[in-house]
């Protein structure tokens, strides 16, 4: 009897594990060891809750997109991609559900706790086809000690760039900003001064706003008029004290923490200088995101959805930033829920400035092939920087030509408008 009883309660057992529901989650960015602190919390709290299996794919920046268009393409998908600022031309296509159709409460209160920075790329009239998980874009640092010496501070505004550079100059150094090319310095500046890379209906520029030029030819100025270097070699000026200020990606405290002993209590992070307009600072710049969408051919949308709203909880998050910063070097990975990141595990002093940053910060407008549209952009840095071109001029030919390739694209993806029949 007792062996018949354990019989039983192995068939039993075998008909659990085979019914337990498996989704696929493809996140790019991560290395594997990511991928395991994420997978440990998912295997001892998600999966016992919920009977769902989730298995992570990492995936690399320079093949993901492909890679995922491909999988649409011929319907065999993850439950779950992970996508960037590209991601217009994955729902455009069918892709991916619109979340907030597909859940509304629920989608809504999610959205609630997500910095408004990162929101543009995913959003859509009233459609959503993401949810961010983590957050990048810029900051500053500064030479606390050697700006002292020349009777300066953190720079507030662009003013006191332009002002102080002719002094820092004139004594063997400099202040920098970001390599020439670099267009989110040019959207900086574009959206600081009020305006845009794209208009709001995702089809059109915003570049030949008087507001986008005036920031564009304001940014153009930095390198052609008030010399600061064209060309940033990494951090090593800086921590020869060659170069008095930089803006990098958020990893930049951890870069320095780790590489730069010998200026330990000489620099600070700090905000990215402002543009003042109607008697305030604007210190906005650039925010981005991994986004995580659903795939529109899974056959587990309810289970992915359950999996993306637990996993994306500000309680989950925190712990996966910090486990990824505590088994890596220097590491610094930020969600980008706003509670998970009050409480991730960095100087006190310094999460406050990534926060103000990154709060402070514009979201990029969902725009349909923004990878092309991103082109024509540092196509008019490079002209204006390297060949003498007029940046008003340059500027409003690159918005002349995104409108020319997104009137061709809206022509193309015109049944898949029509399908959405989204409001708004």
């Amino acid at each position: 009897m007792k062996k018949v009883l354990a019989v039983w309660v192995l068939i039993l057992l075998v008909g659990v594990v085979c019914s337990a529901v498996k989704i696929e989650f493809w996140m790019v960015g991560w290395s594997n060891e990511m991928a395991n602190v994420a997978k440990s919390i998912i295997d001892t709290e998600f999966t016992p809750q919920t009977g769902i299996e989730v298995t992570i794919v990492p995936l690399a920046w320079g093949d993901y997109y492909q890679k995922s268009l491909l999988a649409i393409a011929s319907r065999d998908t993850p439950d779950i991609f992970s996508l960037g600022s590209e991601i217009a031309d994955f729902a455009l296509r069918g892709g991916l559900i619109d979340l907030a159709a597909f859940k509304p409460e629920e989608y809504a209160e999610l959205e609630k706790g997500i910095f408004t920075s990162v929101m543009g790329p995913f959003s859509f009239k009233t459609a959503r086809f993401a949810l961010p998980i983590d957050v990048s874009g810029y900051i500053a640092v500064y030479r606390t000690d050697l700006l002292a010496d020349l009777g300066m501070g953190i720079p507030e505004t662009w003013d006191d760039i332009r002002s102080w550079q002719p002094k820092v100059l004139a004594n063997g150094m400099t202040l920098a900003y970001t390599n020439f090319e670099d267009m989110w310095g040019a959207y900086t500046h574009i959206t600081q001064n009020g305006g845009q890379f794209f208009g709001s209906d995702g089809f059109s520029s915003a570049l030949d706003r008087e507001e986008s030029v005036e920031g564009f030819v304001n940014y153009i100025e930095l390198f052609t008029v008030h010399q600061l270097p064209k060309v940033l070699v990494g951090p090593e000026p800086f921590i020869r004290g060659e170069q008095l200020s930089y803006a990098d990606g958020l990893w930049v405290y951890g870069t320095l923490s780790q590489s730069a002993p010998t200026i330990q209590g000489k620099w600070q992070v700090g905000l990215i200088p402002g543009t003042r307009k109607d008697g305030k600072v604007n210190h906005g710049s650039f925010a981005g995101s991994t986004l995580l969408g659903i795939s529109a051919f899974s056959n587990k949308k309810e289970e992915a959805w359950e999996f993306l709203k637990w996993f994306l909880s500000a309680d989950v998050l925190q712990r996966i930033a910090n486990g990824i910063m505590a088994s890596s070097n220097g590491w610094i990975w930020l969600p980008a829920n706003k509670e998970a990141m009050s409480n991730v595990n960095l100087p006190v002093d310094v999460r406050d400035i990534y926060y103000r940053q990154i709060d402070e910060s514009y979201p990029v407008p969902y725009a349909v092939n923004a990878l092309v549209q991103y082109r024509f952009v540092t196509l008019a840095i490079q002209k204006c920087v390297t060949q003498g071109a007029d940046p008003r001029e340059e500027i409003l030919k690159a918005a002349e030509d995104m409108n020319e390739e997104m009137a061709r694209r809206k022509r193309e993806y015109s049944r898949f408008l029509e399908s959405l029949q989204i409001g708004g």
